[in-house]
């Protein structure tokens, strides 16, 4: 019978014991040994005698519960304990370090044990190594050191499992953290959201290992525009798989938790989950008590089970993503408070003239159509509109009398109005804000020739902004009723903005201006007149009342 060698002793112990001229032995209950290490061809004669064996067999229990570190199997024949290995299927087994005495050569035993082996006495005597041999009390001390020694490499071994375990630890937490890291750097509001997500879930699927990831947003929060009820995807998952179903399903069935759930198997799941994948790890997005999404993903690239490292990063994560769609959020309340604020306030100073009744949002609504057309950035563009809307913010300086004077404005009144874009200007130049709207403020009346004002700027010397907006500032004035005359047709104004091509206007812009479709356009000066009647309206019935 061949014993199974369960855990032996460390390496490193096994080579110093070898080093010291001795054998290591595994042993079982039935008295069978075999070599850790070590073993002269006469202590393998021993080992394998059946006097060995029966001795082993007789004296096991003591060997593997016995507190002394030195049992004598038979007279100068010296076993000293390492350890005991835990009862398994194939028993308990011990190791132990075998020494011989010189008093064994002399004894009895010996001539029985060659006599069973049938080797010749005198022959065996002359080849065994005598400097192998150690008395009783030297055997005492071998024991003690070696015990000393395996305590030693119990310890040792126990710390390097010890680091082993923080490493693996490190190394999540690093995943883990470089990961948040990369993901903060690029969590950056004036970039598009949906760059920021998908990048995200890539970055996430691959650290995790899992398979897919797909990030769900709620469609409950009006707050978050045109990412309501958006879903966003990493990894393997086709077009025959009902996603965005299962978002639904896990908004519906999770969103009011905040706790992440680990399903080791979707068969058992309500919905489509099971068509999906066959596991599952879902993660709501919660911020101040408000569910604003739900992260899920499953099938581990490795086939393990999703595991608690799996739960935690994703947690992490999901975190940096509510927080990112909460800032959102507040971006919107304060982009859409500074919004109102400037409709309201270039409301007021159309106001002031009921000929130019909404001309500030039509002139914006012209720039950034003109912008975009024109290949302009998309965050210049958004600057551009909002420069378009208060490009007239210095009429409110200007008396109303010459604002709203019925026919034309003599040469005094004329230099009054030319004030309006310096004094907006100044206005706006104190709030950090609106700086960059202000060369659209100031410069929207210069002409490419140099004839306008207020500096008689030409060509590219005068900022885009000016030379956006003035074009669409001057297609709606001469499309609008003015106290001095009635509004031109379509086919009049754009034959206009042609023939001052490179004289009043960028003959570049002009030439895309030419070419817009204008509806969006005609549609906001059908509302305009609604609003406006309908003003007039309420103010005649509130007079009469």
């Amino acid at each position: 019978m061949t014993p199974t060698q369960a855990n032996p002793a460390p390496h490193r112990l096994a080579d110093r014991i070898e080093a010291m001229g001795l054998s290591l032995l595994n042993l079982n209950a039935e008295g069978s040994a075999t070599f850790v290490c070590g073993g002269s061809w006469f202590e393998k004669t021993l080992v394998e005698s059946n006097i060995f064996r029966r001795a082993v067999k007789s004296q096991f229990n003591v060997l593997c519960d016995g507190e002394s570190s030195l049992i004598t199997l038979f007279p100068c024949v010296y076993l000293a304990k390492l350890k005991t290995e835990p009862v398994s299927a194939e028993g308990q087994t011990c190791e132990a370090v075998l020494m011989l005495g010189p008093e064994l050569l002399k004894g009895e035993m010996l001539h029985r044990l060659l006599d069973e082996a049938k080797l010749d006495h005198q022959a065996t005597i002359s080849r065994i190594e005598s400097d192998r041999l150690v008395n009783e009390a030297e055997a005492n001390r071998i024991a003690l050191t070696l015990g000393w020694m395996h305590s030693d490499s119990e310890v040792l071994s126990l710390r390097r499992r010890e680091l082993h375990h923080l490493s693996e630890e490190l190394a999540d937490n690093y995943e883990e953290l470089s990961l948040l890291y990369k993901l903060s750097c690029s969590m950056s509001l004036d970039q598009p959201p949906t760059h920021f997500f998908n990048e995200a879930c890539a970055e996430l699927q691959e650290v995790s290992g899992l398979g897919w990831i797909a990030l769900q947003i709620t469609e409950e929060q009006p707050r978050l525009q045109q990412l309501r009820g958006a879903i966003y995807t990493a990894g393997a998952i086709d077009s025959a798989r009902p996603i965005r179903q299962l978002g639904r399903e896990l908004m519906r069935d999770y969103g009011g938790t905040t706790d992440t759930t680990i399903i080791d198997d979707t068969a058992k799941m309500p919905g489509v989950a099971s068509r999906v994948g066959s596991n599952l790890l879902i993660v709501p997005l919660v911020r101040d008590g408000q569910t604003l999404g739900v992260l899920f993903g499953g099938d581990r690239t490795d086939h393990e089970h999703i595991d608690s490292v799996d739960a935690k990063l994703c947690a992490s994560l999901c975190n940096t993503l509510a927080i990112f769609l909460e800032n959102l959020m507040f971006l919107e309340d304060a982009q859409s408070m500074f919004l109102g604020t400037l409709h309201a306030l270039t409301s007021a100073i159309d106001a002031k003239d009921s000929y130019t009744f909404g001309h500030s949002e039509r002139v914006a609504l012209l720039s950034e159509m003109l912008a975009r057309a024109a290949g302009i950035d998309e965050a210049t563009v958004e600057r551009i509109y909002l420069a378009g809307l208060v490009h007239d913010v210095g009429k409110i300086g200007v008396p109303e009398r010459v604002l709203c004077k019925a026919g034309r404005l003599t040469d005094d009144e004329f230099e009054l109005i030319k004030m309006h874009p310096g004094i907006g200007a100044n206005m706006l130049r104190d709030i950090r804000q609106m700086e960059d709207l202000i060369p659209g403020v100031f410069y929207h009346h210069e002409r490419w020739d140099g004839s306008g004002y207020p500096e008689k700027r030409a060509g590219h010397d005068i900022p885009l902004f000016g030379r956006v907006i003035g074009l669409a500032d001057a297609f709606d004035a001469m499309s609008s009723d003015r106290t001095y005359r009635s509004a031109l047709r379509i086919e009049e104004v754009l034959a206009e903005i042609e023939r001052c091509m490179g004289s009043h206007f960028d003959p570049d812009l002009a030439e895309v201006f030419l070419n817009l479709d204008f509806e969006p356009y005609f549609n906001m000066i059908q509302n305009h007149h609604a609003a406006r009647s309908f003003g007039s309206d309420s103010v005649k019935g509130s007079t009469s009342s």
